[in-house]
């Protein structure tokens, strides 16, 4: 009974599952091995084995640690090469000096007081900051109006210091215009305001001067409006009401981004009918009259005009109606559906920024556009789209208004001023490439700036070193361009904008983009897992090898 009993006692209790799981991962003896007896030499021979098994299991440790794990995050990483960013408090200054010039003596005791009035009157404008101005003015002297008149010589790369305006104050006995019409627009570089003899008309003129300025000759409100775009700021109902009506009815194109490189496409809608030799005049005379209009603005953008035909187009059928006069008319909802589609069966490669679509719809009989209203219209210009025209004898010069609308270049005029029947004027020319500077100025700081945020905020981005040095040199050109006092170089700003924009939508960037960490971690955890538990294991034997060695 009692042997039985020391039976019972030598038998091993089962072992639980978690013992089983804990020496298998350890890989402990999980059954009785017979025990034989162990020589002397055998003794000697593991010792003399246990340093170069120890530096093995070190060897092997740092291999996997030290070299593996970094190579392992060095190759799945994503690479992101280090740029400058253009800091969103620096001011763009634009230095502005208003020339003065008079046409008679008698203005001449009053050009003090006008050029003191005009500076104060410019603290109360509204500028959206970073968009800073510093005015100065001068004073030329007495010239002559018909000389003034004829004064084309304007270079808008002339002058490096200022941007430069000129206004000519002309007496009433002088002026060639009726007495109703304050202001005429000069061809060239000149603009010309009638001043009056009484004194109570001199304050409203003064006025006139601070208005022509402000809103025509640099427009003041379109920059504004460009700031605010390139900072996301949303215009509250008070200020749009707070603009002048000619602002609020082109606030629109005002806020659409200025491209540097614009491609008209004359689109011809023809009709089932023979088309004559004086047709094909006419659609040249329109291509023509844009690409010399492409000549006048060279110096700001860069206009391609090409000329497509669309034939067999049913535009009376699907699209025009006539009217109770028995006038075939466009209106406004079927204008949509022709826009749609053109745009469906036109294809292009190049970029859909900068292409405008000028649909001519060459039919026989006339035809006659409506607005929204019903009212009878020249033709409709579409926002970064083109515009819609009929044939007729005012197809060239609405076609050259729409693409100044395009442009930003179209301003309606207060009652009572005068603008020459001219394409574009010399200092529309020189307002134009300020705007885009201004434009240019912004738009790069904005597309570093939305790099910077984009890296941030994607951890797959990947940014390589043909990106970074392009940021790099944006922001290098911004910083040696963009100092107060200094006049806003259009060139070298447009190097900027497009180094910009090239660098914020390189291709490389996306590299990454589709291999997220969740999914890298995925694949590397079958490689990883049965490299790691032998490695944890090794490690806990080597810490009580030499735990047991300080005992």
């Amino acid at each position: 009974m009692e042997k039985e009993r020391e039976d019972v006692k030598n038998v091993d209790p089962p072992s639980s599952l978690m013992n089983k799981v804990t020496n298998f991962l350890l890989g402990r003896q999980t059954e009785q091995e017979e025990t034989g007896e162990i020589t002397e030499s055998f003794i000697k021979y593991v010792r003399s084995e246990r340093t170069y098994k120890l530096a093995a299991s070190m060897s092997f440790v740092v291999l996997v640690f030290l070299i593996g794990l970094p190579m392992w995050y060095y190759t799945t990483s994503t690479y992101r090469a280090d740029f400058p960013t253009f800091p969103p408090n620096r001011s763009i200054t634009v230095p502005v000096r208003v020339n003065f010039a008079v046409t008679s003596p008698k203005v001449s005791p009053d050009i003090k007081r006008i050029m003191e009035e005009f500076k104060l009157n410019m603290t109360a404008k509204e500028i959206v900051a970073p968009l800073h101005f510093e005015w100065s003015t001068r004073f030329i002297g007495e010239k002559s109006f018909e000389l003034l008149e004829q004064d084309h010589s304007v270079k808008v790369t002339d002058n490096k210091e200022f941007f430069d305006v000129f206004v000519a104050l002309v007496p009433e006995k002088d002026w060639k215009h009726y007495s109703a019409t304050r202001i005429q627009l000069g061809i060239g570089k000149w603009n010309f305001i009638q001043w009056p003899t009484k004194e109570e008309d001199k304050q409203k003129s003064s006025s006139r001067i601070t208005e022509l300025i402000s809103e025509t000759l640099i427009d003041i409100p379109h920059l504004n409006s460009i700031v605010r775009r390139d900072l996301r700021q949303k215009m509250q109902p008070w200020q749009i009401a707070a603009l002048p009506l000619s602002h609020q009815k082109r606030l629109v194109w005002d806020s659409a981004p200025l491209a540097t490189t614009y491609h008209i496409q004359v689109i011809h809608l023809h009709e089932n009918g023979e088309i004559t030799q004086e047709s094909l005049k006419q659609m040249e005379k329109t291509t023509k009259a844009l690409r010399k209009f492409s000549e006048k603005v060279e110096g700001v953008t860069k206009v391609e005009v090409s000329s497509e035909h669309l034939w067999d187009f049913q535009t009376k059928t699907q699209f025009l109606t006539k009217d109770v006069q028995e006038r075939w008319t466009l209106t406004h909802s079927a204008m949509e559906d022709l826009v749609t589609k053109v745009d469906g069966q036109m294809q292009t490669s190049l970029e859909q920024g900068t292409v405008l679509r000028f649909v001519v719809l060459e039919t026989i009989e006339p035809v006659v556009f409506l607005d929204e209203t019903g009212e009878d219209i020249h033709g409709v210009a579409v926002a970064s789209w083109g515009a819609v025209l009929p044939r007729n004898d005012l197809t060239e010069s609405k076609s050259i208004a729409a693409m100044r609308i395009q442009m930003g270049m179209d301003a309606e005029l207060s009652p009572g001023w005068y603008r020459p029947p001219v394409a574009v004027c010399q200092w529309e020319i020189a307002r134009a490439r300020l705007r885009a500077s201004v434009d240019n100025a912004m738009r790069a700081a904005s597309a570093i700036r939305a790099l910077d945020q984009l890296a941030h905020k994607i951890s797959n981005i990947a940014i390589n070193d043909d990106v970074a040095n392009r940021a790099s040199l944006a922001v290098s050109i911004l910083d040696e361009t963009v100092q107060p006092g200094r006049m806003l170089d259009f060139e070298r700003l447009l190097e900027a904008r497009r180094l910009a924009d090239s660098a914020n939508n390189d291709h490389s960037l996306l590299a990454m983009l589709y291999f997220p960490m969740d999914q890298r971690t995925a694949v590397l955890i079958p490689l990883a897992v049965p490299i790691v538990l032998p490695i944890f294991k090794l490690i806990f034997e080597i810490f009580m090898v030499l735990f047991r060695g300080l005992l």
